[in-house]
């Protein structure tokens, strides 16, 4: 099986990594072989069938990691989706409030929030990651981390107040710790 899709002009140097590191690292991690056009930004992802840690789905894996980084996150933080559990969801803002700029432009502001406050604070209650990059917002989470930061971000795309979409993140991350706390403390007979 081979990937192929486009990356951002802007975003192939962070692909690639200085010297070429972290292409040749995630390249050695999955056994697979990244070709990357500096032209064009057309990436073709192949598995290298005679690496030693080359399997099947590894190309989809590093697909979502090459994905991740191409929409505004780190390397470090994009091969977080190396653990079966976490999950890349990208969300194009262009086909959710049409083509005006000024509107894109309100919403990602709504989103990321003064100094960035309320990416901070989608990122920590809802245990994720948050990129808002060009016309998208990706998140990196697992499952139902994921849930909750959908939710979040639909809250804050249909206009609702800061405080209300705090509130409700604050409530959803208290009720996770409490779970965590009932599982750790369970009495076994």
């Amino acid at each position: 099986m081979i990937s192929i899709f486009k990356l951002n002009k802007n975003r192939i140097a962070v692909v690639i990594g200085s010297n070429g590191e972290t292409k040749r690292e995630i390249e050695e991690e999955f056994g697979v072989v990244i070709e990357i056009s500096s032209k064009t930004g057309n990436v073709e992802i192949k598995p290298n069938l005679e690496h030693e840690n080359y399997e099947p789905l590894n190309v989809l894996t590093v697909k979502s990691i090459v994905q991740a980084i191409n929409r505004g996150f780190n390397p470090d933080k994009a091969m977080k989706l190396q653990e079966k559990e976490y999950i890349l969801e990208i969300f194009n803002l262009a086909s959710i409030l049409g083509k005006s700029e000024k509107k894109l432009k309100r919403i990602k502001g709504r989103i990321i929030g003064r100094n960035g406050e309320m990416r901070k604070a989608i990122e920590r209650y809802a245990e994720c990651y948050v990129s808002v990059y060009g016309k998208t917002v990706s998140i990196i989470a697992d499952y139902e981390n994921l849930q909750v930061a959908r939710k979040a971000l639909n809250m804050l795309i249909t206009g609702m107040p800061h405080h209300t979409v705090l509130k409700f993140l604050e409530n959803k991350y208290s009720e996770k710790q409490k779970e965590r706390f009932k599982e750790m403390y369970k009495p076994e007979f």
